[in-house]
């Protein structure tokens, strides 16, 4: 039996398992494991998004593997009901996601239990080469297909900020990402794409506007200056310095509700959503200031 081979497990969405990037690295290169990576849950049908992994595994392939080669398994909180199926010692403490503390040092945790006093704080993801360049891609980031309705994260305003940003010598070539009901009036149309290819155009792009999604994890993944717009959702759960530092954080801190996305309170407390009533010349003036630190 390999005595440094580790099956680390999780599932969820693509920002939840960018943010386990740090906790990997970690494992991997201060602490010397081998990693292979189990996405539990299949029907997101993610790509290796990961790099720093030695193998990516999805849904129902793990009955395939021999888990004589582990010395163990560490986990997450997704996968915390799917551990009877796997016959390993699970190796960490599994903790719950919580809406005052960054989910990317709670997965942290995961290289603590193990023994690690020294950190590494990023990583990249994996993308596919795009002979795309835009200025700036725009996220609006809702997917209604995951885990709830996130239609909440939207921003209505989007359209008034692509008129701002292609005001004459200002940004020209602006496009729109995500699934095909994100496209955004008035810019270029990169939606629909598989997502190494999407995460390609981010790569070459000079910045990334959008709201907390997973496509803002992954442009911090990548490098590539972000301003981003948090409605409903934590920003202390979801925005980490360390690891988000590329990004600035846009958000109504005057409202007292927010944030709302503990036990999901949006579904029976609001009936304005006046945390998407963001004025979009704040939003422009932090991308054109951004721009301009980067140039």
């Amino acid at each position: 039996m390999a005595s440094n081979r580790l099956l680390f497990c999780t599932g969820e969405g693509i920002g939840n398992v960018v943010q386990t990037i740090p906790a990997i690295r970690t494992l991997k290169e201060v602490l010397g494991y081998e990693i292979d990576f189990w996405h539990a849950f299949g029907s997101f049908k993610m790509p290796k998004i990961i790099p720093h992994v030695d193998r990516w595994i999805v849904g129902a392939e793990i009955n395939n593997l021999d888990f004589s080669q582990y010395i163990g398994m560490v986990s997450t909180f997704w996968t915390r009901n799917h551990m009877r199926r796997i016959p390993l010692p699970l190796l960490n403490k599994i903790m719950p996601l919580r809406m005052d503390r960054s989910e990317v040092d709670i997965y942290m945790d995961i290289a603590r239990d193990l023994g690690a006093r020294d950190f590494i704080w990023h990583g990249t993801c994996s993308y596919n080469e795009s002979g795309k360049n835009y200025d700036a891609v725009i996220h609006n980031g809702y997917n209604p297909y995951g885990s709830a309705d996130w239609k909440i994260k939207s921003y209505p305003h989007y359209g008034e900020l692509v008129t701002l940003l292609k005001d004459p010598g200002k940004i020209k070539k602006i496009c729109s990402v995500g699934i095909p009901s994100e496209y955004i009036v008035g810019t270029y149309n990169e939606t629909g794409k598989d997502l190494l290819d999407t995460l390609g155009v981010i790569k070459n792009a000079k910045i990334f506007v959008g709201n907390d999604s997973g496509l803002y994890h992954c442009a911090n993944a990548l490098g590539i200056p972000n301003v981003v717009i948090f409605t409903a959702t934590s920003i202390k759960k979801n925005y980490d310095a360390r690891f988000h530092k590329y990004s600035t954080i846009i958000g109504r801190d005057d409202l007292e509700c927010r944030p709302c996305q503990n036990k999901r309170r949006w579904a029976r407390d609001c009936k304005t959503w006046n945390c998407q009533d963001l004025d979009p010349a704040i939003i422009y003036n932090s991308v054109m200031d951004m721009l301009k630190r980067n140039i």
